[in-house]
């Protein structure tokens, strides 16, 4: 990224302005808070309206096309405003006829009779422990099941004394309602030939919205430029992608303008615009549910396309569910999600992981545990695909390898976190996080001592390296300190890294535990359904009734603890030890898509 400085005449002011936002290259300082505080309310409230007008998909071919007059823009706010308006007043009937239902034969020009007699009428509803007490002194109307409906009629004051809530006259009288009734079945026919109307102009109502947006950017990029104090010039400060530059300066030369271009400096807050490959690209939307990075600093999205599909389908575990997921992307990449491609070969790709990982892993299929044992041909064949099984006396287990994952990735996070440090700030800084790879490598291989069968040569080694380790945290934690006061402060960050790993690495036990639940669980359903088997042919429905919705259930379940358990893992443990910092933002060009004349 390049920072420009822009120079030019007051005057120029809204030609240059209108020129950036057709090169359209430029992201400028500031703009985000401006766009913010300048308002695009009726442009949003626009795209709103446009929104709603999308999600009607009623038969239109029983409407036939109002007459559409005015500014297409001024309709559709206008359609919506009476549209919701109508909609109030149909939810208004709706409660009036069900209340009618139950309270027919009560004319309200009678209850003002009684009234003007010093006598009120009080409808009420509830159970039979409240109708009880009152039952000789009311008029029952209408039980369903356990509601009773009933009436009281006595003198005001005996009414009022009743511990008892009233229910609400409706709005409509009982003979208005077919009036009105008739009067909104017209008001729909209506709105909803308007809407046919307003649909048949689908493209033109966006590309009107995007030009008021472009409009309304182009007013906040061209209130961004200030004065300069000592001449009547104009200055702009914007960032420009480096590869853009030739782009930049072809477009630029024929503009009564002039600039400065320089290297950004860690005291900039400069844009960030990812580049990764066709792959790790799937998962951005999963980076930014937490941070971008910043500059100066790597991007963990490639790390995150890594492990997040193994740290899910370890969770998930099952190769059923996963073969759903799959399923389910390949159907809505060719359909409902034709637009968002990128969100379904996501799902793909998690699905198919699942998949793998549900064979290979402890071995579950819809919650039939695969077994090499089994009678039945091809789950033995599936069960010899499981490489990492549940036994315990087998030292790739299930357990052990969850420990494992966890294991690995937080050292891919402080290797991140060395090549970050000494890339951006120097070797020398390093140093300190050389010393916290020492540390967690020594400290697991001397607690995994009898599995990795060291000698005695091995240990002694093994400690020398974790004192070297301890060493360097000790000299190089904090370089602005004192020598001897850095190595007094040593203390906490040491405190940190030894505790820390201990919790890090146990947080990877949720993948393991997570993945048995959504097999047992799985296991259990299928047990209850065979359980519902007996000799009536509909005992075979109820099976399928069964293990569809508890299947259904767990898959959901098991799908959400898969989804975000990962993501602490991942925005939790992965990025503090690669010591991902954050609070990038996103690189946004000042351009437009609709050209004003």
């Amino acid at each position: 990224m390049l920072k420009i400085k822009l120079l030019i005449r007051a005057e120029d002011r809204e030609h240059i302005s209108h020129k950036l936002q057709d090169i359209g290259l430029l992201h400028l300082e500031e703009m985000e808070a401006q766009s913010e505080g300048k308002a695009l309310k009726e442009e949003k409230g626009y795209s709103e309206a446009l929104e709603w007008l999308n999600q009607h998909n009623f038969d239109a071919s029983q409407y036939e096309a109002a007459d559409i007059e005015g500014a297409l823009l001024y309709q559709l706010l206008q359609l919506k405003e009476d549209w919701n308006a109508w909609l109030y007043k149909k939810s208004q009937l709706d409660q009036s006829e069900a209340y009618w239902d139950i309270w027919k034969g009560f004319d309200p020009d009678q209850w003002k009779a009684l009234e003007a007699r010093g006598l009120a009428i009080g409808l009420y509803k509830g159970d039979e422990k409240l109708f009880r007490p009152l039952k000789d002194r009311s008029f029952l109307i209408r039980q369903d099941d356990q509601d009773y409906y009933f009436c009281i009629i006595d003198r005001i004051d005996e009414i009022e004394a009743l511990s008892l809530d009233p229910m609400p006259a409706p709005p409509f009288q009982a003979k208005e309602l077919n009036l009105i009734k008739l009067e909104l079945t017209k008001k729909e026919q209506e709105y909803k030939s308007q809407i046919k109307a307003l649909q048949n102009h689908l493209q033109k109502i966006e590309e009107e919205i995007q030009a008021l947006v472009d409009q309304a950017h182009y007013e906040c990029g061209s209130g961004l430029w200030k004065e300069l104090k000592a001449v009547p010039l104009l200055h702009l400060s914007a960032w420009l992608v480096k590869s853009q530059l030739i782009s930049f300066k072809n477009a630029a030369q024929n503009l009564a303008m002039a600039y400065r271009i320089e290297e950004p400096s860690p005291e900039d807050v400069v844009p960030v615009e990812l580049k990764n490959s066709r792959y790790s690209k799937l998962f951005e939307p999963i980076t930014k549910i937490f941070q971008l990075p910043h500059y100066f600093e790597f991007d963990l999205t490639p790390m995150i396309a890594g492990f997040y599909p193994i740290l899910f389908a370890y969770c998930l575990g099952d190769a059923g569910y996963g073969a759903i997921m799959t399923l389910t992307a390949l159907i809505a990449w060719f359909s409902f999600l034709k637009k968002q491609r990128g969100l379904a070969a996501l799902v793909g790709v998690l699905g198919l992981s699942t998949t793998i990982m549900g064979l290979i892993k402890s071995g579950s299929l819809f919650g039939i545990a695969l077994s090499i044992n089994s009678e039945i041909p091809w789950i033995a064949w599936l069960g010899s695909l499981v490489l990492i099984p549940d036994d315990s006396q087998f030292f790739f287990n299930a357990f052990n390898v969850a420990l494992l994952i966890g294991v690995f990735q937080i050292l891919v996070g402080i290797l991140l976190a060395i090549a970050k440090s000494w890339y951006y700030t120097g070797f020398r800084s390093s140093l300190s996080l050389w010393g916290k790879l020492l540390i967690v490598a020594s400290s697991i291989s001397l607690f995994m001592n009898e599995t990795l069968k060291l000698n005695d040569l091995g240990t002694i080694t093994i400690s020398i390296t974790l004192g070297l380790g301890v060493l360097l945290v000790m000299l190089f934690h904090d370089l602005s300190q004192a020598l001897f006061l850095r190595i007094g402060s040593s203390i906490l960050p040491l405190f940190f890294i030894f505790t820390g790993l201990l919790g890090d690495v146990l947080s990877y036990v949720r993948l393991f535990a997570l993945g048995v639940t959504s097999a047992v669980l799985g296991l259990v359903v299928n047990q209850i359904g065979m359980d519902l088997l007996n000799e009536h042919w509909w005992s075979w429905i109820a099976m399928g009734i069964f293990l569809l919705f508890g299947h259904s259930l767990n898959f959901v379940l098991a799908a959400l603890g898969s989804f975000i358990h990962p993501l602490r893992l991942s925005f939790v443990e992965f990025y503090n030890n690669a010591q991902f910092q954050g609070g990038g933002k996103p690189f946004q060009a000042f351009k437009r898509t609709k050209i004003i004349n």
